[in-house]
């Protein structure tokens, strides 16, 4: 009897040891769509024109035509690999010179983002990547005798490194906290960020998040493009884990 016990534990044991194993190298998928209460300050210019960029985060909600966030991460025991792409399209229309000239305003933005990290501890990850920024703008401007129409745009890569930190609270809530610097010339002059969130785990696979998101781009180029704008708010997210 004494034996057959044995035999039944060893069975027992080596059945469970894969399945363990597995599980300790599994990888995992998050998608998240978020939403992000963005202001934006700074300069702004084309050309030889140059102004002040003061937009509230309502005044970009009224502009906004059509905007998409979304972030993904693929996570293994030791390092993962992210994406995360912010649209928005922007239109505002002004009129001015006593009612006689109108002037309508169209900005299109993309903010692509890859980055891969590896952890050196549970709580602690080194993350280089990359960022991809478009910006295009278009002003029509009509007069009674006369519409003119200006243009602008550009893109730009910048190199990223940095690190996160994600600190488990309890079992269904953690802090997660990313800063990163880049650009060094490549791209910007220089750009940093932070993003720091809040999350809920109400399930295995569904999650929420609440958080603040900064980002600071000093991007100049040949031919008078100036964008040293700093995009900062609130953002709140779901997310699915499978």
């Amino acid at each position: 009897m004494k034996k057959r016990s044995t035999i039944v534990a060893s069975l027992a044991f080596a059945l469970a040891a894969p399945a363990a194993s597995a599980q300790s190298t599994a990888f995992t998928h998050t998608v998240e769509g978020y939403f992000m209460g963005a202001s934006m300050t700074g300069t702004a210019g084309a050309g030889p024109v140059t102004g002040d960029v003061n937009l509230t985060s309502s005044k970009i909600f009224e502009n906004l035509q059509f905007g998409a966030m979304a972030d993904y991460r693929g996570e293994a025991p030791k390092w993962a690999v992210t994406a995360d792409v912010i649209y928005m399209g922007l239109g505002a229309t002004g009129t001015g010179d006593g009612g006689r000239a109108t002037a309508e305003v169209d900005m299109d933005e993309w903010l692509v983002e890859a980055t891969g990290s590896y952890r050196f501890s549970p709580v602690f990850e080194a993350v280089g990547g990359v960022r991809y920024t478009s910006l295009k703008t278009a002003i029509e401007l009509r007069k009674p005798l006369e519409t003119t129409t200006t243009k602008a745009s550009a893109d730009w890569v910048d190199p990223l490194v940095g690190a996160r930190l994600a600190l488990p609270l309890s079992e269904a809530f953690a802090f997660t906290f990313r800063g990163m610097i880049g650009g060094f010339g490549v791209g910007c002059d220089f750009t940093w960020d932070v993003d720091a969130r809040l999350k809920w785990h109400v399930s295995k696979s569904v999650g929420l998040s609440v958080g603040y998101r900064y980002l600071d781009q000093d991007y100049e180029k040949d031919g008078g493009f100036k964008w040293d704008v700093v995009s900062q708010g609130p953002l709140a997210g779901a997310s699915l884990t499978f």
